[in-house]
């Protein structure tokens, strides 16, 4: 037999058993199993242009799927829903791909697309970031006591902190539009595992400054 064959033969056979019992990748060995199996059949190296048939667009495929559905998977057990969006998107249509060009473009687009939504989603940590500390300064400039001489500059403080947290919201919803048309900022999400993980402070206090910021 031709080196050359013999070598091929290697060549698949080792690519088919690098994913053999791997759970993350049963297409993939599917997939490797079924270009192994075609060149193992060959006699001659160019038999294969003939067997290989559409095989290499399935494998591109086959690892798509799998890589998608193991980012998926961790996503949703990290309950990030909005990012779980990509691997879901790749998955819908993945199957439509028909070239190897076709495999990259469609996880390239869904992975942008869901990218734009993520950006749009993380804008709600801007209640954390900037209105939670704003809302305390209220509280802090409401209280202060002794100082009567001065009310009238603590009043236009008031004011300022009251008329920037407007003011900020308002600049997020403007520039989401660019993005996500009809997009409003929903103080509510916070409680959404995904945005409430990342604020550390007890329910109470977040709902208080919840309660605070939707007087405003």
């Amino acid at each position: 037999m031709d080196q050359l064959l013999v070598d091929y033969k290697a060549y698949y056979k080792a690519r088919m058993d690098r994913w053999e019992g791997n759970p993350l990748y049963p297409n993939s060995y599917q997939s490797e199993k079924a270009l192994f199996e075609a060149m193992n059949s060959c006699n001659e190296l160019i038999e294969f242009k003939d067997k290989i048939g559409d095989l290499n667009i399935k494998n591109a495929i086959a690892l798509v799927i799998d890589k998608e559905t193991a980012r998926l998977k961790h996503f949703e057990e990290l309950q990030e829903t909005v990012r779980a969006l990509g691997p879901k998107f790749t998955l819908e249509r993945i199957g439509n791909a028909s070239t190897d060009i076709e495999v990259a473009q469609i996880a390239t687009e869904a992975e942008h697309e869901a990218m734009i939504l993520i950006s749009v989603d993380l804008m709600i940590d801007h209640f954390y970031s900037d209105i939670i500390p704003r809302l305390e300064t209220l509280q802090m400039l409401k209280t202060i006591e002794g100082a009567e001489k001065y009310q009238s500059d603590i009043d236009y403080s008031i004011q300022e902190e009251i008329r920037l947290i407007k003011e900020n919201v308002q600049l997020l919803e403007d520039n989401a539009q660019n993005w996500q048309q009809g997009w409003k900022f929903n103080p509510d999400l916070v409680w959404e595992f995904r945005h409430r993980r990342k604020i550390p402070l007890p329910d109470e206090v977040l709902q208080k400054r919840m309660n605070e910021y939707k007087t405003l």
